[in-house]
């Protein structure tokens, strides 16, 4: 197997919605739902039930809205140079330098990524938890070696 040369850029597509987005709003949905049936079990009162439902569904919702704004975004894509920069390819605007942020964690065979790029001048961070359900393993391992050179990450 031939390595890539040391000039050549390696590249990581973000994923517009994750497995761990979708996992946790499945865990809030049947969460919502294993308490309001233990509620009503248990003999409390049905509003009770019926308010823990209204609350969790509500987060749910909140979730979905989320994902569906999230799929109307532009593709991105995360390259990282071989001298150690790191840019932000969004489809239909220039490419703008991203720094990694301490929230930055190689998990297992996952990647929890916490950039700011810097075109972003509300400060906002773009946080996205890649697993191999979202991207291939073999680019997962790749962005570790990269993310890992360049001193900001820790390993969970």
């Amino acid at each position: 197997m031939r390595s890539s040369p040391a000039s050549a850029d390696s590249s990581l597509e973000l994923p517009p919605v994750t497995a761990a987005d979708l996992a946790a709003g499945a865990i809030v949905a049947l969460a919502t739902a294993f308490l309001a049936w233990a509620i009503v079990r248990s003999g409390w009162s049905m509003t009770a039930s019926l308010l823990l439902s209204l609350a969790g569904s509500a987060i749910v919702a909140i979730r979905v809205r989320s994902w569906v704004r999230s799929t109307g975004q532009p593709a991105r894509r995360l390259v990282a140079c071989p001298d150690g920069s790191l840019w932000l390819h969004t489809v239909g605007q220039p490419p703008c330098r991203a720094t990694l942020g301490p929230g930055t964690r190689l998990i297992g065979p996952s990647v929890f990524l916490d950039l700011l790029a810097d075109s972003n001048r509300a400060g906002e961070r773009l946080r996205s938890w890649l697993t191999p359900f979202d991207v291939p393993a073999s680019a997962i391992r790749r962005c570790s070696v990269v993310l890992r050179r360049s001193g900001r990450v820790t390993s969970s």
